[in-house]
Order: structure tokens, then sequence, then C-alpha cells
């Protein structure tokens, strides 16, 4: 038995999905400002709506917004390894923070550009430690080929801050510079947010007696465990609109459905084939800032209040209009607690709470390589998906049942041949779950 958790800015919502993915009991209680009682009071309205007791619980899935839980950023320290340049282009300054550029880093096609400023690297580290900052994100120009820098970086660092912590931007967001270097700096700052997140929940299932394994929902509608959620924050910071998404074309049984999702502030609306969102592009992230760490592509209609305005269906029908036009022939369903509105059913708030409880575990990784000739191109290929089966067993999920969902590869078209850029997509049921 799963336990699927959706913490809302309205509701709070519970579901108890089994391996077949019925639902044997559901929830719904007003959130309150504090986490720890919202989750406490959804579980004390589920427990005597449960035909078996928590204790039978094997994996708890939990999906909220960073806007549910506000937190206060820490100031984080941006160093970005690569060649100088115009200040324009330089890193975006950080509120309390530091930021400088050292020389270092690689091109995309794995050439070295410059030796690493070892001595720039301490001067920094010495710098932000009379700041009192802790927490670092280094970006090396050509990390996604060459992460080398980053790595040597991250060791001076933590030779000079023990303790410290150090996000690298080759673990997380796309090849462009600017956008790794803010999903680097956003994952920084959000530490204490993620500490808070993670304890907190933690602590409200054991104070019910739940001993299941704790997971978060990622931006994408995946899975990733608690502990991962603690050293990359950044891949799950709005995950409520994509598991409602998923978790209503789940529940329907429908392989392509156009997914609106209804909430008084805002209205959102996506495509979803097969159980999957579309990919989106990159846009902006916590505190503003453009980056691309996976999240879908999704159509939205902002509000701004708490009720919906008078003109808020012909809106909506529009919004679906042209989401259908990129995915004729869809199912249209509806999803969060302004459904009914719209022709959505009661059970439509439950979602994202269901979408969270059917998930598996997942994890991306993205790659530059350069590759002569397609035996190594080949080899290459099997090393990402090798690393990505491991990064996603490190990320929670069962090691006999990961795989490699997704892997492709596709030419660097603006470099010279032999530069691929490689994704690799693998999943696995949650470590605990029997399904």
């Amino acid at each position: 038995m799963r336990l699927g958790v959706d913490v809302g800015r309205a509701t709070t919502v519970a579901v108890l999905v089994g391996p077949d993915g019925t639902t044997s009991a559901h929830a719904v209680v007003d959130s309150s400002a504090s986490l720890d009682r919202s989750l406490r009071d959804v579980l004390d309205a589920l427990g005597p709506l449960m035909n078996v007791p928590y204790e039978r619980v094997e994996v708890v899935c939990l999906t909220t917004d960073l806007d549910r839980t506000p937190y206060a950023p820490s100031p984080v320290a941006v160093l970005r390894i690569s060649p100088p340049s115009h200040p324009a282009l330089g890193p975006s300054p950080r509120p309390g923070g530091l930021t400088r550029v050292v020389t270092g880093g690689s091109s995309l096609t794995g050439r070295t550009l410059a030796p690493l400023d070892r001595a720039g690297v301490a001067a920094f580290a010495r710098d932000a430690a009379a700041a009192s900052i802790t927490s670092f994100a280094l970006c090396a120009a050509g990390s996604p080929a060459r992460p080398e820098p980053e790595l040597a970086a991250a060791s001076v660092i933590a030779r000079h801050l023990p303790g410290a912590h150090i996000t690298l931007s080759h673990e997380i967001g796309s090849p462009g510079l600017r956008e790794r270097e803010n999903a680097a700096a956003a994952n920084a700052s959000l530490g204490r947010w993620a500490e808070h997140l993670t304890t907190t929940a933690e602590r409200a299932l054991r104070a019910r007696g739940i001993t299941a394994p704790l997971f978060f929902a990622r931006d994408d509608a995946g899975l990733v465990s608690a502990e991962y959620v603690r050293r990359y924050p950044v891949i799950a910071t709005v995950s409520a609109t994509a598991c409602a998404l998923r978790g209503a074309a789940l529940r329907a049984g429908a392989e392509r459905a156009v997914v609106v999702d209804a909430a008084g502030s805002a209205v959102r609306c996506s495509a979803v084939t097969d159980g999957e969102l579309e990919a989106g592009d990159a846009g902006p992230g916590p505190g503003g800032l453009w980056m691309d760490v996976g999240r879908p592509r999704l159509n939205t209609l902002p509000f701004g209040g708490e009720d919906l305005p008078t003109d808020a269906r012909p809106r909506v029908d529009a919004l679906v209009a042209g989401v259908l036009e990129r995915a004729p022939g869809s199912t249209v369903l509806y999803a969060g607690g302004a459904a009914p509105h719209f022709g959505g059913d009661r059970e439509a708030i439950s979602a994202a709470a269901y979408g969270a409880a059917r998930a598996d575990t997942r994890v991306e990784l993205e790659q530059v390589v350069v590759a002569p000739g397609r035996a190594e191109l080949d080899r290459l290929i099997g090393l990402a998906r090798d690393q990505a089966l491991a990064r996603v067993v490190s990320a929670g999920a069962a090691p006999g049942g990961a795989r490699v969902a997704r892997a492709v590869h596709t030419p660097v078209s603006y470099l010279p041949g032999g530069v691929h850029r490689i994704r690799v997509r693998a999943v696995g049921p949650p470590a605990g779950a029997t399904s």
C-alpha cells in the first residue's frame, strides 16, 4: 500500500492506494499555516477510514510546492569557473551572497580553456567564510562535457571550509551556462527549506506511527527520496501540478489526455500521453531566475485571487482548445479543488495525491560527450546509462527494479563533428514498495 499526500495552500489531501492502483481511502482537511499540523490533521482524518493499520503502509509519497512553506533563502557564494567575460554576462548578483569568476573551465568539446585558478578558489572560500556563508554553487564552463574543474574547486573549498554545502552545476540543469548556473545557485539557496520540509514531514509521520520510507515528488511527477531532496531541492519546488495532471490521467485510464489543474488562484493545463507529461523548456524558477531543471510544459491562466472570476469558464475553454491543437483527440480531464466549476467530479481534488502515490522514482542525466566514431559513442552512451541507473538507486529506487526508460542522443549542430548531447532517464519503484 502506498500513501499519497498533497499539501496545498487551501487543502491537504491524503489517499491510500493499493497495488492495483485503486484508492481504498482518502481524506481532505483544511490546510494549516503549519506543515506539521496539516500533515497530522490529514493523517488523523484518514486513519479511521483505512481498512489496514498505518504499519502496513509501504511508502509515503508527498507533493507540495515551495510557496506552500515560505522560507528564507540561504545566502549563496556563486563561483563561475571560466575565462573572463563582459560584466553584463557575469553571474547574476545574489542578495546577501557573493559572486566571483575565476579562470578555468572547458569548451563543450572537452578542450581545457585555462588551468583552474586554485588560489582564486581558495581566496573565494576565505571571503565566504568571513561573510559567514557556507552554501556554494560552482559552475564551470563546459562542465556537462568535463566536470573535473568543478570537482577540483569543490575539493579546494572543502579543505578551507569543512562542512560547506556545495552544489555542482553539472549534476543539475542543462548545458547552457547561465541556466545551469542559476539552477545551481537556486539549489544552494534552498538548503534550509529542504531540511525543514523533510524533517517536519518525517516527524509528523513518525508521530502517527508511520515508519515507511518518505519520498517527495519531483517537478516532473517522478519521486525521489527525502535524502535526495535535501541534496537537490531545486528539482522539487513545484511538483503539485505535475502530480495532479498525471494523477488525473492515470485515474481515468486515459492514454492521451489534456488535463486542467484548476485552483482559485490559477488554472494550468497540459497534455499527458501514456502517463508522461510534455517536456517544457527553460523558464523562471525559484527567485525568478531563468533555468532548465526538467519541468513540464504548462499553459497557465493566473487569476491572482482565491476565488475564480466570473469569466473563468470561457477563458479556460480557450486554454484547453489551445492545448488540444498540439494533442488532438485527447480526452479532457479536470483536477484540483476548483475542478467542479468546469465539469470535474468531486474526486478531482485528490488527483495530485493520487499522482504522487502512483509515481516511480526517477532521475534525469544529461551529458555532452565527444565521440569520433560510432563505437566510442556507444561506449559513452553505455557509461551514461550505468551512471543513470546508479543515480536512480541513490535517489531511492529499489535496485532490482531500476531500469533505463529513455536514452537519446543528438549531435550538437553548432560544434565540430563528434559532439553529442546524451539524455538518459532512469526509473524504478521506490524502495519498500511491492509494486
